[in-house]
């Protein structure tokens, strides 16, 4: 679909531009971009003006950590989502998927690792038996590295996922051994492609660091870090995506109510709501804390560590959109300011996966854009408070879903 064609002008609002607050600009949209940003810009002719007072306009927001499916980038973008990157799915799907985007402005756009890197037996081949995946390729060996990477760019994808553990509620799972991660982040390198680590274990984590990786997928959870592993990981220069809102799932606690917020009830179908209702579930007895990925998320952002916010939706106890904003109250809570948590879903994951013409407000820029009520820069529950969406510079609507919400006996 193209992009929106007549001139918008957003005029005298609070502006978060990905990376710094303005605290009163104007910001020009024509033929689906950003035109320009400042304080004295004039409306064109034919332009529609939208005033500003008492609400911010934002980037469009990304979730760095999602598994998409049929109705996913619709539900995503009704909560200001307007790009997922997608950690594990089956080729075909996916191509349909991005293609469906291209195509629309009524649903986020995405980009995926395509089928991740696991050992026979390993997660996620679990979820093959419950359909979620149809059957899919497995690494055996360092020496099946090359060739395996060699077919997932083949086969479209944008970067390599590889599980270095198995799920934090499944420890028990096959996994990859050091060599093979190893060789298949080389494998990834050699093509030119960023090298993300699936692995909730810190001593898995830490060993595919000391062999390249470019991105943790998650922090882990099984036990604590120090000053030692902080300054290790910024001297690796390592991006990490906490997904606190997953850990916490995972370790059974169930405290977001977002399927009772009435801001996000209404655009949350049947399904999601259930699945916010009912979390991950807890592993074996003291296996995982969320607390010890939460405590890492400060020092790590003191010492110069990318953090990127994630939701790994559609675990339980996660939904599609609704859940990033979860994550952005989580990652305050554990110590970002919201500016900088903010960023970690615009600018910064823009920048890590060369997502270029998104994640910010800035001339020439796609005008993926959210205008909310309040400031979120000061409170990060304002940007659940959507009172407009644009998908290059095209308006999106907002369905209610109106979503029943099922009880289990």
């Amino acid at each position: 679909m193209k992009a929106g064609t007549r001139p918008l002008l957003f005029k005298d609002l609070r502006v978060f531009d990905g990376e710094r607050v303005h605290p009163r600009a104007s910001v020009l949209i024509r033929n689906g971009q950003v035109a320009g940003v400042g304080a004295r810009l004039e409306a064109p002719p034919d332009a529609e003006v939208i005033g500003g007072e008492g609400r911010t306009l934002l980037p469009g927001l990304i979730d760095s950590h999602t598994h998409v499916s049929p109705g996913s980038l619709e539900q995503a973008i009704a909560f200001g989502v307007t790009t997922e990157l997608d950690m594990f799915a089956a080729p075909g799907a996916y191509a349909s998927q991005r293609a469906q985007a291209a195509a629309r402005n009524d649903m986020a756009d995405v980009r995926s690792a395509g089928t991740g890197a696991t050992a026979p037996g390993g997660h996620p081949s679990q979820f093959v038996d419950l359909g979620w995946f149809p059957p899919f390729p497995t690494v055996s060996s360092p020496a099946d590295a090359g060739p395996w990477v060699r077919d997932r760019v083949a086969e479209g994808s944008d970067y390599i996922k590889i599980f270095a553990t198995s799920q934090p509620t499944e420890p028990g799972m096959p996994h990859l051994g050091d060599d093979t991660v190893r060789a298949l982040i080389a494998a990834a390198h050699a093509h030119g492609k960023l090298a993300i680590i699936h692995a909730t274990g810190r001593k898995a984590a830490l060993a595919a660091l000391d062999a390249g990786a470019d991105c943790l997928a998650h922090l882990w959870a099984d036990q604590p870090g120090d000053a030692g592993v902080v300054a290790a990981i910024a001297a690796r220069h390592a991006v990490i995506s906490p997904t606190l809102t997953m850990l916490e799932s995972a370790s059974g606690l169930r405290a977001t109510g977002l399927e009772h917020d009435s801001r996000i009830a209404p655009y949350l179908t049947a399904s999601s709501a259930d699945s916010l209702a009912h979390p991950l579930g807890a592993g074996p007895p003291g296996h995982i804390s969320p607390v010890h990925a939460r405590d890492l998320v400060r020092p790590l952002a003191d010492a110069g560590v990318t953090l990127l916010a994630g939701s790994d939706a559609p675990t339980p106890g996660t939904a599609h959109g609704a859940s990033l904003h979860q994550e952005l109250t989580l990652l305050v809570d554990a110590g970002l300011r919201p500016t900088e948590a903010l960023h970690a879903a615009t600018a910064a994951p823009a920048r890590c996966f060369s997502l270029t013409g998104r994640g910010r407000i800035a001339p020439g820029l796609s005008a993926d854009l959210l205008l909310v009520a309040g400031d979120p820069t000061r409170d990060l529950a304002s940007p659940r408070d959507i009172l407009s969406l644009w998908r290059r510079g095209a308006a999106v609507p907002r369905d209610h879903r109106q979503p029943r919400h099922p009880t289990r006996g």
